[in-house]
């Protein structure tokens, strides 16, 4: 059965980004740790590149089932804000045991008891910010930017911090990074109103969506994208420093893929304006084919650097375009559910496969032989997405 749309009064006064943007910033904090660095600490415990790629994989694996979990619980209460700063807490105190450095296998059991808390942060997050600029959605990108600015700074500080405390020391600013996130939320984010309340989500209700055809079919071509995406990206600070890079250029790599998102964050609203959605969404994924084939032909760490400027582009018209459109294509009652369905969890399946399939095709031909494979990946899931969005019939009941 489907949940019947709540219209949504405009607001007088439009709501302020800051109060998302303070989380956003805490919370990528501790994404650009995990994201930039956890490979580099992963192979300094000697584990080998294959089993890198599985436990790079683990997370969004865990995201399949954990990233809606999350989101009907959310959309049960009415309220995101207690199952964050649950979820924030639990992968918080999981970090600090990493820190530890745990032999296998029990260094999977504890990366899985992070991506138990972790999987439901962005959805719900990225939710609840779509609820309070509502009707204007399109500022999302405006908080969202903050996320980036804040991984960008955090990916070059802590590259230079390694230095001087070693490489455990990264789980200590994670830990405390998503506490403050955690805390932020409870406290700054608020209920939603009464009128955006709405109890009995059901996963049928929330699988229901895939049986639109168009939004089936996205949902697929979202997950080849983000599979290439995540084959190209899983093993990036590893392929700097095998082409003689150090941890500061790691650093600085992701640095400058996160500084390009940044305008095109702030500019969203203004460039939605002028050209729909859905064309910045597929041209987003055109942007990652051209990015990844470029990597597979850099030979330095500084050419893999500057193309990494694409990966910026790209990402910023693929996750800020996403959010809008799905967001314009559910019922009310399904925000964070939706959210999760169609942005985290294709996220996490492709990050599964992309991550497993690049840590077995790096220990047969190298780190190098990935971004070929990845290339052609991202060029299906482009195609698949721009025949989704070109069969759109209407909206989703």
């Amino acid at each position: 059965m489907s949940a019947t749309p709540v219209v949504r009064a405009v607001p007088a006064v439009p709501a302020s980004v800051a109060p998302s943007a303070v989380v956003y910033a805490l919370q990528f904090t501790a994404v650009g740790v995990w994201v930039a660095y956890a490979t580099i600490y992963f192979r300094s415990l000697g584990i080998d590149l294959a089993t890198i790629g599985i436990l790079a994989a683990v997370p969004s694996a865990v995201a399949i089932v954990g990233a809606p979990a999350w989101g009907l619980v959310a959309d049960r209460l009415g309220d995101m804000r207690p199952p964050y700063l649950a979820a924030a807490l639990w992968a918080a105190v999981a970090a600090l045991v990493l820190a530890l450095g745990p032999a296998m296998p029990w260094l999977a059991v504890v990366v899985v008891g992070i991506a138990l808390g972790t999987s439901g942060l962005t959805p719900l997050l990225d939710a609840r910010t779509v609820q309070r600029l509502w009707p204007d959605r399109e500022r999302f990108g405006q908080a969202r930017v903050w996320g980036s600015i804040s991984f960008m700074v955090c990916t070059v500080a802590v590259g230079i911090m390694i230095g001087v405390t070693g490489l455990r020391s990264i789980w200590i600013v994670y830990a405390a990074a998503l506490a403050a996130a955690g805390g932020a939320a409870y406290l700054l984010l608020g209920r939603p109103s009464r009128e955006l309340r709405v109890g009995g989500i059901g996963p049928r209700a929330a699988l229901g969506l895939l049986r639109d055809p168009s939004l089936g079919l996205f949902f697929v071509g979202s997950t080849v994208a983000w599979m290439s995406s995540s084959g190209a990206l899983t093993l990036f600070s590893l392929r700097i420093v095998d082409l003689g890079g150090g941890t500061e250029l790691v650093g600085i790599g992701w640095a400058v893929s996160a500084m390009f998102e940044v305008p095109l964050m702030l500019a969203f609203r203004r460039i939605a304006q002028r050209v729909r959605v859905e064309r910045l969404i597929v041209t987003g994924l055109a942007i990652f084919a051209l990015r990844t084939a470029l990597w597979a032909v850099a030979a330095s760490p500084l050419v893999f650097i500057v193309v990494a400027a694409l990966n910026g582009i790209g990402f910023a018209l693929v996750l800020v375009g996403t959010t809008a459109y799905v967001a314009s294509r559910v019922p009310t009652s399904l925000q964070a559910t939706a959210q999760a369905l169609f942005s985290s969890t294709p996220f996490a399946i492709g990050a599964i496969l992309g991550a497993v399939i690049a840590g077995q095709v790096a220990a047969v031909g190298g780190i190098g032989a990935v971004y070929p494979v990845a290339a052609v990946g991202a060029t299906l899931g482009a195609a698949l997405v721009w025949l989704a969005i070109a069969r759109r019939s209407g909206p989703a009941s």
